[in-house]
């Protein structure tokens, strides 16, 4: 396949010449093939009649290199001997329905997905009748158990159609569940769970909301208040987990290890910036910066003795366990 940028679109001016059921000579398609590069991209260079031989050429291949056109040139003219054919309506082959099946496979194991039973169906539509091998090649790590999957497909919903919501919620730290008016934007997992940012509208901020906390949704009368709040490809750059503490912002964490974990620390970061200071015999020092969170205190304390958190102060104090149960590294 040429790497030209436009050679699928050319590819579909193309075909759409061919099915006017009329002849063309290479100059009439190079004509028609560049007016509409002008129209769709400004491409003022037009394109050469060298390139749109070799375009034909290609869609006359057979798959996958090629679409299996049935171009024929006749006194100069070219044209489909098929009037009937499309390269919009070729078939799918074998090994794009195997593709599609592995696609599928994998989704499946992503419990409460709305667009899966879709897909699974379109699917076996494709190809008559799908028979999905009964070959385990890849895992995720998925817990189809865990509470509040049953919102994930309603919450995916509302944020795709932009809708409000009423959402009951139950979170830990309070006795009884409380209503809110909810504007969801953007569905996130961590750690095997569930997570829906949007305005809570009660307060005027985003919140985070554990799907396995709700207790019921349903639509609300309140018109949708789009997200103008924070971009999802930048939010969560500097934090670990999904929350941000309001008004927190962004410190230099520094903590040293054992040896012996520091080489799965170099192998699996806590986080994107975290870098390696120096190392010894005994220990090795590193850093990340991040927004504090309660995500970020549990990844740190998830190590136990290996692992002490030796600046900020207000961070290295707030690792202790409760009892002081926490040991830390004996000095090197």
């Amino acid at each position: 396949m040429p790497t030209n940028k436009h050679a699928a679109f050319r590819y579909r001016v193309l075909d759409a010449c061919f099915r006017r059921r009329r002849r063309w000579t290479i100059a009439e398609l190079a004509d028609e093939v560049g007016e509409q590069l002008r129209e769709a991209f400004g491409v003022s260079s037009g394109v050469s009649e060298r390139m749109l031989r070799y375009d034909i050429s290609l869609m006359r291949s057979e798959p996958p290199r090629g679409f299996g056109a049935p171009i024929e040139c006749r006194q100069g003219r070219y044209f489909y001997s098929d009037p009937e054919f499309s390269i919009e309506k070729r078939p799918l082959t074998q090994t794009d329905i195997e593709a599609l099946r592995e696609v599928v496979g994998v989704l499946q194991q992503f419990k409460g997905l709305p667009q899966l039973e879709a897909l699974k169906g379109i699917l076996t539509r494709m190809e008559g009748l799908a028979r999905f091998p009964n070959r385990t090649l890849i895992q995720f790590e998925t817990n189809e158990h865990v509470a509040g999957l049953e919102w994930l497909a309603p919450l995916y919903a509302a944020a795709h159609d932009q809708q409000a919501l009423r959402v009951l919620y139950h979170p830990f730290t309070f006795e009884q569940p409380y209503e809110i008016v909810f504007h969801p934007y953007l569905l996130k997992e961590y750690r095997n769970r569930w997570f829906c940012l949007g305005l809570n509208e009660g307060e005027g901020k985003i919140h985070t909301l554990a799907l396995d906390r709700i207790c019921r949704v349903a639509v609300s009368e309140h018109p949708f208040q789009p997200n103008i709040f924070f971009n999802p490809d930048t939010y969560f750059q500097d934090i670990i987990g999904v929350s941000r503490p309001e008004g927190a912002v962004p410190t230099q964490v520094v903590f040293e290890s054992t040896v012996l974990l520091s080489r799965y620390l170099e192998t699996k970061p806590l986080h994107a910036s975290q870098r390696l200071l120096e190392r010894d015999e005994k220990r090795a020092v590193f850093c990340l910066t991040v927004v504090p969170n309660p995500e970020m205190y549990a990844e740190l304390r998830r190590f136990g003795p290996a692992l002490r958190v030796l600046a900020p102060e207000h961070v290295r104090s707030s690792m202790h366990y409760h009892g002081g149960g926490w040991d830390p590294l004996p000095k090197p």
